[in-house]
């Protein structure tokens, strides 16, 4: 599918995202991270594997800005 609805404890509301494969065919990818809690945990998910972080999916190949 190309979209998939999704509800994370800490957001607290559902979501509706891309599904991994869209976004990894993406021209260019861009992540937004607010916040130093955020910061910390993009560094985390660098470390682990798409299973465990699906950001990971994409971040090697996204520019991601930081906004504090």
């Amino acid at each position: 599918p190309i979209l998939l609805a999704l509800r994370s404890e800490a957001a607290g509301e559902a979501r509706v995202t891309l599904t991994a494969p869209v976004l990894a065919g993406a021209m260019h990818i861009h992540i937004l991270i607010t916040g130093a809690e955020k910061r910390e945990a993009i560094h985390r998910a660098a470390q682990l594997t798409p299973l465990e972080a699906p950001v990971r999916v994409v971040l090697d190949n996204a520019t991601v800005h930081w906004a504090e």
